[in-house]
C-alpha cells in the first residue's frame, strides 16, 4: 500500500502545477484530434422539483468557487502539460422545451443530450465544462453535465451532482450552501502523485506489471463492417436489462461465494468473449476509482486509474471455477492499482492497431448503487430529486466497451461499440452471450438458497415471477441504508503492506496505540460521524450499523485478513462486523475488545440479579466523580462532557441543548459526551435486542484491573458464552475511562503485538509474554 496524499500547506493559487499522468493522457488525446469528444465525460439527470434558473447558476458558481479543478485551464510546453487555476464562471445553457408534445420532447431531449456530449472542449480555455438545462416545466427538467476528462472523472461528476443538489436546496430556501472547506484540492493531489512517482514507493507495482504483461500477444478484433480509410471513433450504446429474478440470484451467489458483482460479471463477460472471439486469453482494461483515502472522497478531479486485466479462459472449467480464477486475477491487479496506466503499459504493445487511442480494444466498468440514498441512481435533497438517466456516448475509445450499471428494475448491461468498425448486431450478439453466461452462473444457486426463474417469453419477465425465497441480512437491510454513513474513516496510519487494523469508535481514541502496534500496517479508525442519524431501534439495529462499517472496510481492503479493535459498547458492533465479514469470505484474524460486555450477558440475568448488579456498582459513583473532576482540572475533559457521563443528564433535553450550544472545548479522549447524541444509551438498548450468534474465531478481551469480580461480574464479561474459538483475557491497569491512555495503552500494545506476531509467524519463545 502506498502512502496517502497529505494536505499541502500552501494553496497553488495561480501558479502552474504539473499535470497528473491521466490528465496528460487525455490532453494528448485532445491534441491529436482537437475536434474529438473522446476526452469528454457526459452525465445527465432528470431534475424534479421547483428550481429557478437563477438558482441553478448560483449553485454552479458555488461549485466552481469550492473546487479549483472547475476553474482550471491547461498549458503545454516542451516539458509537458501544466494546470493553472484561474477565475472563471461555469457555462450554463437554458433551453425551453415546454411547448413540445411529450413525444417530441423526448426525441429533442435525446438529440440535444447527444450534441452536448459530443461537442469538444478546448482545454486551454477555462473552464472546460458546461451545464445545460432542458426545461420541460417549472417542476421538471433534464440536467446535462459535460466535462473534459482532464478536470473530472465519473466519481467527480457524481460528487458534483450531490453537492449541486444540496446547494440548490439551500439556495431555494434563501440560505447559503453549507459545505465545509475542502482539505485537499486537485493541484495538491497532482503534487503528491508527482512526488510518489519520483520515489521508490511503487517499485513492487512496477515489477508486478512487467511480469504480468510480459510476452503479451495483442488481440486483433476483426471488424464486422467494412473498414473505411477515414474511419473515426463514433459510438453507439446497446443495452439490455437483466430481469430482477436473475439479478437477485446473481447477488445471492455473490454473497454466498464471496464475490463482488463486478467479479461475477467480469467472469461471465470473459467466457462470452472467449466463445464469440474464439480466443483463450482476453486483455481487458478496467477503471478503478483509486480513492482509498478519505481525503480523496470529496476531491473533484481525475483520480481514476485504468488497469489492464490479462485473463485466461478455460472453457473446460465450470462457470464458478472460472469465476474464482478471474477473481484471483482481478484481486492481484487491484492490489497494484496505484501505478498509473501510462507506466503499466510502458514499453508494451497492447495492440498493433494505431486507431486505438489507449492501446487496447475491450474495456469493462461497473457502477454500483448511489450510496447517498436507498433508491438506486437517485439523489434526494429536500424537495429536489435528481434521477440518473442512461449515459449518451461521447465517442468510442475502444472497439467494445462494456458497462454494468445498477438500476431499480435490475442490473443493466451495456455495450458501446465503434460504429465505424462494427454493426449493431455484433454488439447485440456479445450482450446476448454475456447474459447467457450470467444465467449459467445463476443456475448454480441451489433452490433452497433462493434460485431464480425465467418466464417463457424471452429475457423480460411477464406476469408472476419467482424471486429468491431466502434473503441475506444485506438484502434485508438494503432498503434501509443511512442517508449518511454512520462512520467516518480516519486514516491514522496509511503506510505498510501488513494486514490492516480497523478500529470502531464514537470518538478518536486510538491514536496512542498507533505508534506502538501499527508499524508496517495501516490503522484506520472508523469514527461515528457527527451528522449520523441513528437507525430505528429493533433487532437489526446493530446489524445495520455494522453493515455500514463493513462496506467501508471492504472498500479499503476487499478480502482481508483484518484485525478489529473496539471499546465498550462498540465491541458488540465489532462482533457483528466480524460475523458479516466472515459471511462475505473475508478473513478476520483477531477481534480485540477493550472492557466490552458481551451481548446477552446482562440481559440473560434475572430481573433481581440485574437490580442487584446496579446496586453493587453504586460504590463507584464517588471515585468516578473524583476522577472526572481531576480530568476537568487538567483540561482533558469539559464540564459538559463530564456531566454527560450520567444518563440522567444525557436523557434531559434541556441539558443536552445546553451542552451542544456551549462554547466548552471538546474533550480530547472521552468516549461519552454530548456530541454522541445518546449513542451510548442507544447501543445499550440495541444490545438487548441484538440476535447474536456464536463466534468461531479468536477474540482477545482487555479488562480493566479496577473492574469488580464476582458472581454478577464474571472476569470474561460473558464472552465465554459467545466465543467458540480461542478467548484470551488480559488485565489492564486503570479504570474503564482510561483504557486508551497510559499506562493502559502500554499493556494493551504489548499483548496486541504478541498476539499479532503469533498470528503472522513472527513470535519466538524469547519474545513471549506471561
Amino acid at each position: 500500500m502506498t502512502q496517502a496524499p497529505s494536505v499541502v500547506g500552501q494553496e497553488p493559487g495561480f501558479e502552474p502545477v504539473r499535470c497528473t499522468s491521466i490528465q496528460e493522457r487525455y490532453l494528448e488525446v485532445q491534441r491529436d484530434d482537437p475536434g474529438s469528444s473522446l476526452a469528454n465525460v457526459a452525465m445527465r439527470w432528470l431534475m424534479k422539483g421547483a428550481v429557478h434558473d437563477q438558482t441553478i447558476q448560483k449553485a454552479l458558481d458555488f461549485l466552481a468557487g469550492r473546487h479549483e479543478a472547475l476553474r482550471t485551464r491547461f498549458e503545454r510546453s516542451a516539458d509537458g502539460y501544466s494546470q493553472i487555476v484561474v477565475e472563471a464562471s461555469p457555462r450554463l445553457s437554458l433551453i425551453d422545451l415546454s411547448q413540445l408534445s411529450n413525444e417530441r420532447y423526448q426525441a429533442e431531449a435525446e438529440r440535444l443530450a447527444s450534441l452536448e456530449a459530443r461537442a469538444p472542449f478546448d482545454p486551454l480555455v477555462a473552464p472546460p465544462w458546461r451545464t445545460t438545462v432542458l426545461r420541460r416545466s417549472p417542476n421538471e427538467a433534464i440536467l446535462l453535465l459535460t466535462f473534459h476528462h482532464a478536470i473530472a472523472d465519473g466519481w467527480s461528476v457524481g460528487l458534483i451532482a450531490r453537492e449541486f443538489a444540496a446547494a440548490v436546496e439551500a439556495l431555494e430556501r434563501g440560505q447559503r450552501p453549507d459545505c465545509r472547506e475542502l482539505d485537499l484540492q486537485y493541484a495538491d493531489y497532482a503534487q503528491w502523485q508527482s512526488a510518489l512517482l519520483a520515489s521508490d514507493g511503487l517499485t513492487e507495482e512496477r515489477q508486478y506489471w512487467r511480469g504480468k504483461l510480459s510476452g503479451l500477444s495483442p488481440l486483433d478484433i476483426k471488424p464486422t463492417r467494412q473498414r473505411v480509410l477515414d474511419a473515426g471513433r463514433d459510438g453507439e450504446i446497446r443495452s439490455r436489462v437483466l430481469p430482477r429474478p436473475l439479478t437477485d440470484a446473481l447477488q445471492s451467489l455473490a454473497r454466498r461465494e464471496g464475490f463482488t458483482m463486478y467479479g461475477l460479471a467480469c467472469a461471465a463477460l470473459t467466457r462470452a468473449l472467449g466463445r464469440e472471439l474464439e480466443t483463450d486469453e482476453i486483455v481487458v482494461g478496467t477503471q478503478v476509482a483509486n480513492r482509498d483515502d478519505p481525503l480523496l472522497f470529496d476531491l473533484v478531479g481525475p483520480v481514476v486509474n485504468t488497469v489492464v486485466l490479462r485473463l485466461g479462459i478455460d472453457a473446460e472449467n465450470d462457470p464458478l471455477a472460472h469465476a474464482r480464477s478471474i477473481r484471483d486475477e482481478v484481486s492481484q491487479a487491484l492490489a497494484n492499482k496505484a501505478l498509473p496506466f501510462a507506466e503499466i503499459t510502458a514499453g508494451i504493445e497492447l495492440s498493433d492497431r494505431k486507431d486505438l487511442p489507449l492501446g487496447y480494444a475491450i474495456n469493462f466498468a461497473a457502477q454500483a448503487a448511489n450510496v447517498e440514498t436507498s433508491q438506486v441512481g437517485v439523489i434526494q435533497r429536500g424537495a429536489l430529486e435528481l434521477v440518473s438517466l442512461p449515459s449518451v456516448t461521447t465517442g468510442c475509445l475502444y472497439e467494445f466497451s462494456f458497462f454494468l450499471v445498477e438500476r431499480q428494475e435490475g442490473w443493466r448491461i451495456s455495450c458501446e461499440y465503434n460504429t465505424d468498425h462494427h454493426v449493431a448486431a455484433a454488439a447485440d450478439a456479445l450482450l446476448k452471450a454475456w447474459s447467457e453466461e450470467m444465467e449459467a452462473q445463476a443456475n448454480l444457486v441451489e433452490s433452497d438458497r433462493g434460485g431464480w426463474a425465467r418466464t417463457s417469453k424471452g429475457d423480460q419477465p411477464t406476469g408472476d415471477v419467482v424471486t429468491p425465497v431466502a434473503f441475506s441480512l444485506e438484502r434485508r437491510l438494503s432498503g434501509r441504508r443511512p442517508t449518511r454513513p454512520y462512520f467516518q474513516p480516519c486514516v491514522l496510519q496509511s503506510e505498510g503492506k501488513l494486514p490492516p487494523i480497523f478500529a470502531l469508535s464514537n470518538r478518536s481514541l486510538y491514536y496512542p496505540l498507533v505508534q506502538r502496534v501499527a508499524a508496517g500496517r495501516p490503522f484506520i479508525d472508523l469514527q461515528w460521524a457527527d451528522d449520523a442519524t441513528l437507525p430505528p431501534l429493533d433487532q437489526d439495529s446493530i446489524c445495520r450499523i455494522a453493515a455500514c462499517a463493513v462496506r467501508q472496510i471492504r472498500a479499503h481492503d476487499p478480502v482481508g485478513p483484518y484485525y478489529l479493535i473496539s471499546l465498550c459498547l462498540m465491541g458488540n458492533v465489532a462482533l457483528e462486523v466480524a460475523q458479516q465479514l466472515k459471511s462475505l469470505n473475508g478473513e478476520v484474524s483477531v477481534i480485540f475488545l477493550l472492557d466490552a460486555v458481551a451481548p446477552g450477558y446482562v440481559e440473560s440475568m434475572s430481573r433481581f440479579d440485574r437490580f442487584l448488579r446496579r446496586v453493587q456498582l453504586t460504590d463507584r459513583i464517588i471515585p468516578d466523580l473524583m476522577a472526572r473532576i481531576r480530568k476537568i482540572r487538567s483540561g482533558d475533559m469539559s464540564i459538559a462532557a463530564a456531566m454527560s457521563q450520567y444518563s440522567i443528564v444525557r436523557n434531559n433535553p434541556l441539558a443536552r441543548l445546553i451542552g451542544r450550544g456551549g462554547d466548552a472545548p471538546r474533550p480530547r479522549a472521552t468516549n461519552e459526551d454530548f456530541l454522541n447524541h445518546g449513542l451510548m444509551d442507544y447501543l445499550l438498548d440495541a444490545r438487548a435486542l441484538y440476535p447474536w450468534k456464536p463466534y468461531d474465531a479468536e477474540v482477545v478481551l482487555f479488562r480493566s484491573s479496577k473492574s469488580r469480580v464476582g458472581r454478577l461480574f464474571e472476569r470474561g464479561l460473558g464472552w465465554d458464552k459467545v466465543v467458540n474459538g480461542q478467548l484470551r483475557i488480559f488485565d489492564v491497569p486503570g479504570v474503564h475511562d482510561d483504557m486508551t491512555r497510559e499506562p493502559a495503552v502500554a499493556t494493551i500494545a504489548e499483548y496486541m503485538s504478541w498476539v499479532i506476531d503469533r498470528r503472522e509467524g513472527r513470535w519466538s519463545a524469547e519474545r513471549s509474554v506471561g
